[in-house]
């Protein structure tokens, strides 16, 4: 990656989580998916009994995966069109 990427990288990853965060208070058809989400999670927990801690161990596991590969696409989204911009001499 070069060092023009890598400051791309930088500036847009706080960008990214702010929208990210934005989108999560505004974005209806989000707010009904994890409102169903969180219903499924905790009957399957309740389900679970003693053996719950599994569910939140899985579930940790799995947001940090998610969260690792939807940064890399929209970082990398964000770098193409700035390059594709630079190619095409608009900045």
């Amino acid at each position: 990656m070069s060092k023009f990427e890598e400051n791309l990288k930088h500036a847009f990853a706080e960008s990214q989580y702010e929208l990210g965060m934005q989108n999560r208070k505004t974005d209806n058809e989000y707010i009904k998916l994890d409102k169903k989400y969180d219903k499924l999670f905790d009957h399957i927990r309740d389900l679970l009994g003693k053996d719950r801690k599994l569910m939140l161990d899985f579930e940790a596991l799995g947001n940090r995966k998610g969260s690792i590969d939807d940064k890399m696409i929209y970082l990398q989204g964000m770098i193409d069109c700035v390059k594709l911009l630079r190619i095409i001499k608009m900045i």
